[in-house]
């Protein structure tokens, strides 16, 4: 008991009345309780539980420590609520806490003592039934959870489908996400439909994963939480109110997952349900041509396997031709059946030679998780025509190789035996005889006269023509270097071609290697074939020394006449290196 004194003047009077509310406050809280109160004992696994703490008192600051449930429940939704009022001399105030819980499993589950302040409320024993799917069938609001196999492969697609049968209308419907440990997972499809059972129309909403396990062993599958709220019939303001929460969890899946057949290789491991191997050229095969490229793109489809998990393929090397692969290409395609994997490869081709040329099949090995054996894709052998550059038309060393000769082997073996009776009978005839007499005075007379035109003095030669081609030359050059510092290679390669066309203007080039060939320079044909593997495949390791491959063009030599390259310029003479350092 409190007795205060105080002197009655209107000062110590308000003084008065402040302390003493202060002081009701104080003992109010004291000897406030904390009680929490379920509205149900016993519950199905799917089912909410409504938790009501009250403490007898106004709660000025802070709330109750509510992380204690946390353990055995989903705390869903919190509210509070103050009320404070007297009536009749009475006085009644508390301050309520609603919460809507989930359990987070099943059996004997408790609601553990809360704590606010000194104060400390009651523990609840809550009893959570697993909910049948037999007692599900009928209800106006249930899960269905279905998996296509029990047991599967590593790395071997798994469709997971989740489905919630309503014939109530909802609204805001949410489902957990999915998080498989050990397993990719990938949403697929997402539908709704109409389906009546036991004459009753139900909406369904229907969500399907493919999972693909990444280790051998149990695949454990959690159980997912839909939520929604039932629409009201109720209506404010022209708006619809919010209904009750409706909370159902599917069910959990554990899958054997098996290891690879210890047989198979694991280049050749593609566990699919099928697998197929398309092809396209970039241009028609019989116009195909020596040192022209040629684009093959290939295209592997994969049906229950991401473009990732497809194996690359291997295409066998030849001396006919050279081959450049690019970066490959991966894309993926989902449906209710599955995931659809995608990887386009491609490849520049070169032939090196005219004539037919056999590329071999293509085959990859690949699992078949229907019949559970091993399965071979092919692409057929093809056999190409592939046509002589237009140097080597008028170049005979290039189309056909020269016939080796022996030291032993006359130049008359190959000349025919007819001639010789034809020089036996001319001999015999004496009228031919004097024919001949006669051509050789003939041909007297005319190395005479043409041993008197030699003693003339020649005549100063035209030089202009060869000084412009040493400009254009000069230019042509400029733009390779310019190109080279740049590295810009294909801008330096264009150069490279016009380079050519102008030194060896009879010649139609089209490709590096027609131009090396003429100059007859091994070293600059290698550097002119880094340059093309460079610009054909992006991911090549081995780059061109742009530093050397200008240097070798400025001391290119251009061969002879006469020499077992073409005549290049009839009225040309004999070159010196094209650019001179001084």
């Amino acid at each position: 008991m409190i007795t205060m004194i105080v002197k009655n003047t209107p000062l110590n009077r308000l003084c008065a009345i402040a302390l003493a509310a202060i002081l009701a406050l104080v003992c109010s809280h004291s000897w406030a309780s904390l009680t929490a109160t379920a509205d149900r004992t016993v519950i199905d696994s799917n089912e909410t539980l409504q938790l009501l703490v009250r403490l007898d008192s106004q709660a000025l600051m802070g709330e109750p420590d509510f992380t204690v449930i946390e353990s055995n429940f989903e705390i869903l939704s919190t509210s509070r609520q103050q009320q404070y009022s007297r009536v009749n001399g009475q006085t009644q105030s508390f301050t309520d806490w609603n919460l809507l819980l989930a359990p987070k499993r099943t059996g004997q589950l408790l609601v553990p003592s809360i704590k606010y302040k000194k104060d400390i409320s009651n523990a609840i024993e809550i009893t959570v039934r697993k909910a049948s799917a037999a007692s599900a069938v009928g209800q106006p609001v249930y899960t269905e959870t279905l998996v296509d196999k029990s047991e599967v492969y590593i790395q071997e697609q798994l469709l997971l489908t989740h489905r919630l049968y309503t014939s109530v209308r909802l609204s805001d419907l949410g489902l957990d996400p999915l998080k498989v440990d050990d397993a990719l997972v990938q949403k697929v499809s997402e539908t709704q439909f109409q389906k009546n059972i036991a004459d009753k129309n139900y909406q369904v909403v229907e969500i399907i994963y493919a999972l693909f396990p990444q280790t051998s062993g149990k695949l454990q599958i959690p159980a997912l939480r839909f939520s929604a709220y039932e629409s009201s019939s109720n209506r404010y303001g022209g708006f619809s109110s919010r209904g009750n929460r409706i909370i159902r969890n599917t069910d959990a899946k554990t899958i054997d997952v098996m290891a690879k057949p210890a047989q198979i290789d694991i280049d050749n491991w593609m566990p699919a349900s099928s697998i197929g191997l398309t092809q396209q050229w970039s241009s028609p095969l019989d116009q195909l041509k020596v040192g022209e490229p040629i684009t093959r793109n290939i295209s592997i489809t994969a049906k229950g396997l991401t473009g990732a998990q497809i194996m690359p393929l291997t295409l066998g090397e030849s001396d006919d031709y050279k081959m450049y692969p690019d970066q490959p290409q991966l894309t993926d395609s989902a449906d209710a059946s599955g995931v659809t994997g995608i990887r386009r490869e491609s490849f520049a081709l070169v032939p090196n030679r005219p004539g037919k040329i056999r590329l071999p099949a293509v085959t990859l090995r690949w699992w078949d998780s229907r019949k559970q054996l091993m399965q071979t894709a092919q692409l057929d052998a093809v056999t190409i025509d592939v046509a002589a550059a237009e140097l080597s038309k008028v170049n005979p060393y290039i189309s056909a190789p020269t016939p080796t000769v022996g030291p032993n082997t006359q130049a008359t073996e190959t000349a025919p035996e007819g001639p010789k009776s034809l020089v036996a009978e001319l001999r015999s005839s004496l009228s031919l005889q004097l024919s001949l007499a006669a051509n050789g005075l003939l041909l007297m007379l005319l190395i005479f006269v043409w041993l008197r035109r030699s003693n003339a003095p020649t005549p100063q030669r035209d030089l202009s023509g060869l000084n412009s081609a040493r400009l254009e030359l000069k230019q042509l050059l400029t733009n390779i270097e310019r190109a080279a510092r740049k590295s810009d290679l294909t801008p330096l390669r264009d150069s490279i071609l016009a380079w050519g066309r102008c030194i060896f203007p009879q010649q139609k080039v089209k490709t590096l290697a027609e131009i090396a060939l003429l100059l007859d320079n091994p070293e600059l044909q290698q550097q002119f074939d880094l340059l093309d593997q460079a610009l054909y495949n992006s991911s090549s390791e081995q780059q061109p020394d742009l530093k050397l491959l200008v240097n070798l063009i400025r001391s290119a030599i251009v061969p002879k006449k006469g020499s077992n390259r073409e005549n290049i310029h009839s009225a040309q003479p004999e070159l010196k290196p094209l650019y001179p350092s001084s």
